[in-house]
């Protein structure tokens, strides 16, 4: 079997794990708060994302507070932001909380709220434009964005706290993965990621060999070649819901009351003394059957369900234009009705529309009518020179000015590559979000012109960076 370009790539003067770890914990109070709080058992409501990372970090941080002795109940409830509504009802099924966990759920103003109720703490990786004074966090992208995962933030405590274990390694590069920090197949890994993956992800070569199997979502820059590790992270983000609320309740009876994340959460843990036989198997059902029933039954059903929704969601992005290029990347465009798995299914059209045109960086601009009361937009990109999560950012900003009475109901931001922007009422259109879009498409063509022109002040420089025209920096 070949090995996967990471496997053939010498990392050189890596720094230790040990002293990467020892550092942070030296320059960030709040790891050192969250380092000594874990140390104080108690019972614990850990709030965790859907997706791979959130999944993952949020098995990693129970195991460690179980280990220090503390009482944890685990919930990864739908949506990025946790709701008030979602809070009340985890503490009402447990008694005696003393303190809230959320991990990969953003580093968010309104968890402001929940300090008023029992003491916050966070563990995060995403970029914020204001983080919540009354919280402690730990998030290596304020100020500056650190391209990592909260997985490996997780893993780093772990280790800090000293109770790491190979199955925390594994779940690790679940979540380096699933938020897109190495990519095996192309030998790319986010520098913060190096001194974990030269200590522990070496040791999963079987994970990071190619295998001649279907190409996932994670395959987006080619489609000749995967790894078990992207594999095994879509079987997750697939199952789990990834963070979309994908879910296939009402596909037939069997999976009416499955909770998807839950599901996928408890067949993980149940293989964590298996991980001599995880780091045996060689392809996609090796790792299956390595899970328990019942689990792994309502697995396989939702898996095929989401294949099924993969080929008609590629289908349907068939009809995406190019409507702009700026500087060498091209825009394209998706508007229409509610199409499965929309997000996921973006990166890989991109690549073939990418591909097809012969462009050096593409971005495509998903716009999605859920429903009445939901609009979806979704972007992906093969390149940082434009900014997805700025594009999703400025229209979040922008609408909640436009429609200050609604603006809890719109929320956005993201990577680089990868960003959402959501609008959860029926008083913001599917027009009127289409709309915005446009205008700030045109908007970013036209400081893109006044740049090729060199007609660019300083306050229209500050505008195009915030617009996400990586590009003009200088």
């Amino acid at each position: 079997m070949e090995k996967a370009v990471i496997l053939q790539t010498e990392f050189k003067d890596v720094e230790s794990y040990k002293s990467q770890w020892e550092k942070l914990k030296a320059s960030n109070p709040g790891l050192q708060k969250i380092l000594q709080e874990i140390e104080k058992p108690g019972t614990a409501l850990v709030f965790s994302h859907d997706d791979p990372d959130g999944i993952t970090s949020g098995l990693i941080f129970k195991r460690v507070l179980q280990k220090k002795g503390w009482k944890v109940n685990l919930k990864m409830p739908e949506g990025f932001l946790l709701q008030p509504d979602q809070l009340e009802a985890a503490m009402k099924e447990t008694t005696g909380a003393k303190a809230i966990f959320l991990l990969d759920k953003g580093t968010l103003v309104p968890y402001n709220n929940f300090a008023d109720k029992l003491p916050v703490y966070i563990v995060d990786h995403h970029p914020t434009p204001a983080a919540p004074e009354k919280c402690t966090y730990f998030n290596p992208s304020l100020p500056a964005y650190t391209w990592c995962s909260t997985s490996i933030l997780a893993h780093g405590i772990a280790a800090l706290a000293g109770v790491r274990e190979d199955f925390d390694d594994f779940l690790c590069m679940m979540g380096l993965k699933g938020d897109w920090a190495i990519e095996p197949v192309k030998g790319i890994l986010a520098d913060f990621a190096k001194p974990f993956f030269v200590e522990y992800g070496k040791n999963f070569k079987n994970l990071l060999t190619l295998v001649k199997e279907r190409p996932t979502m994670f395959d987006a820059e080619q489609r000749d070649h995967t790894c078990l590790l992207s594999r095994v992270t879509e079987y997750v983000h697939a199952t789990g819901g990834g963070g979309f609320s994908y879910f296939y309740n009402d596909r037939e009876p069997a999976l009416k009351n499955v909770n998807h994340a839950e599901c996928i959460a408890t067949a993980l843990e149940a293989i964590a003394d298996k991980m001599n036989e995880v780091k045996k198997i060689e392809s996609l059902d090796d790792f299956v059957n390595l899970l328990p029933q019942p689990q792994q039954g309502n697995l396989k059903k939702i898996f095929a369900y989401f294949l099924q929704d993969w080929e008609s969601a590629n289908r349907i992005l068939d009809s995406s234009a190019r409507i702009l290029k700026l500087d060498e990347t091209s825009i394209y465009l998706f508007v229409g009705p509610k199409v499965p798995l929309l997000p996921m299914i973006g990166s890989i059209k991109l690549f073939e529309l990418k591909q097809n045109a012969g462009d050096k960086l593409a971005q495509i601009i998903m716009v999605s009518s859920v429903s009445n009361d939901y609009t979806h937009v979704s972007v992906r990109g093969s390149g940082d020179r434009v900014h997805s999560g700025k594009f999703c950012g400025e229209l979040q900003d922008s609408m909640q000015k436009r429609y200050a009475d609604y603006k809890d109901k719109i929320s956005g931001g993201g990577h680089p590559k990868a960003a959402e922007c959501t609008f959860k009422t029926d008083k913001v259109t599917f027009c009127d979000v289409l709309t915005r879009v446009t205008e700030v498409l045109s908007e970013m063509q036209l400081h893109d012109r006044l740049a090729a022109a060199g007609k660019l002040d300083d306050a229209q420089k500050a505008r195009a960076d915030k617009l996400g025209l990586e590009y003009l920096k200088k």
